[in-house]
């Protein structure tokens, strides 16, 4: 009777092995699925393309694999509202069973999925800034770094050539008095004073107006969310003549060639903030256009180079976890990642918060082409609040 109930318990023992190291192998041949939150429709539909073809060239490097396991890319369309990348944020999560997803780009977005996400220990990044708020819910990767920190260097740039009063100019938007208040900040912390501050609503098109009111300063910083007002706004600006020296934001994203060359020779000379340059002469951002170009038929920009770099820090955390993706092993693989990209290094401070460098850039043109051109460097900006 013993032998037989040894023998039983042999046979269940073997059975339970045989079963787990089933189920085992399962597990680590399931697919790593990383999800995005991208806009193809509504007002941003221009860039969920973009943003796409930055994750995929990164994937494609790998031929979609880490560490020995498969991935799959699962994007979803915002439609442009918070509301639907809250859904889109439950089908990733809940259907899909996604650990990590890239995006939505909007701040409003990203506070409507912030709740529900964090409490499914989801790894979530921002496309291009995110709001100092995200920071609370320990599961945002936030690149390339706070909104209210990305154009503080227009502050410091003009501080650093002397100016000592200065006009600001923004869209009237949460994001757009954020983007202006960090120029204010830099500014100010460096000796300056913000004299007059002008606000225009969102999709203006026409500033004489707002020029004819300028007060007698130094200088003159703006922001304009879309390409076309800031055409519209250089070309006024031009045409009535002032001369207080002005400085932009965000001009890589929005002085591309073609709007250069609507603009004509009055943009030489413009200075302003970019975080990334696509002209620049590093071998490695030479290459990554160079293969962008070939890959899909374009110059890329800020929108490609942000998720390609975003991707890339998310595959050198998954190597370090052997591809695992639970929140718990990739949180704290994500936080020590230091990689080199077309933008430049990449660090990430305890918060989640990425840190690069940030460029001075001036508009020149050379055999009948502008270009930016890159003439000063603020290293590793860090948001005042989190220095230590």
């Amino acid at each position: 009777m013993k032998k037989v109930t040894i023998l039983f318990l042999a046979v269940g023992v073997l059975f339970f092995l045989i079963i787990a190291n089933s189920v085992g192998r399962a597990q680590t041949t399931q697919p790593i699925k990383i999800g995005a939150i991208l806009d193809f429709t509504g007002p941003l539909a221009h860039k969920g393309p973009l943003y796409k073809n930055g994750i995929v060239k990164a994937l494609e490097e790998v031929d979609y694999t880490v560490a020995g396991k498969k991935i799959e890319f699962i994007p979803e369309d915002t439609g442009g509202t918070a509301g639907t990348s809250l859904e889109k944020a439950r089908k990733l999560t809940e259907r899909d069973n996604v650990h990590i997803i890239i995006g939505p780009i909007m701040a409003d977005a990203h506070m409507a999925i912030s709740p529900y996400i964090a409490n499914k220990k989801v790894l979530c990044t921002t496309l291009n800034c995110g709001l100092f708020d995200l920071i609370k819910y320990k599961n945002w990767f936030i690149y390339p770094t706070t909104i209210e920190t990305i154009t503080l260097p227009v502050g410091y740039f003009a501080a650093d050539l002397g100016y000592k009063t200065m006009i600001t100019g923004g869209a009237d938007y949460a994001g757009g008095r954020l983007f202006i208040e960090a120029i204010k900040n830099g500014f100010e912390e460096r000796g300056g004073k913000v004299i007059q501050q002008i606000w225009y609503p969102v999709g203006n098109v026409d500033f004489s107006s707002y020029l004819s009111s300028f007060k007698k300063a130094d200088c003159f910083a703006y922001f304009v969310e879309v390409a076309s007002g800031t055409q519209r706004l250089i070309s006024q600006y031009h045409e009535f003549g002032i001369k207080i020296p002005i400085l932009g934001t965000h001009i890589s994203n929005q002085l591309v060639e073609k709007v250069l060359a609507n603009i004509g020779d009055i943009c030489v000379g413009l200075k302003g903030q970019a975080h990334y340059i696509p002209t620049s002469q590093t071998p490695l951002n030479q290459k990554w256009v160079k293969e962008m170009i070939n890959r899909f038929g374009q110059m890329p920009g800020a929108d490609e180079q942000s998720t390609y770099t975003i991707a890339q820090a998310l595959l050198t955390a998954l190597k370090w976890t052997n591809g695992d993706d639970s929140f718990d092993k990739l949180w704290p693989a994500l936080l020590k990642v230091k990689i080199h990209t077309p933008q430049g290094p990449l660090s990430v401070g305890p918060e989640g918060v990425a840190i690069t460098d940030n460029y001075i850039v001036e508009v020149k043109k050379k055999e009948g082409k502008y270009y930016l051109d890159p003439i000063k460097t603020y290293h590793q900006v860090v948001d005042p609040r989190l220095r230590k």
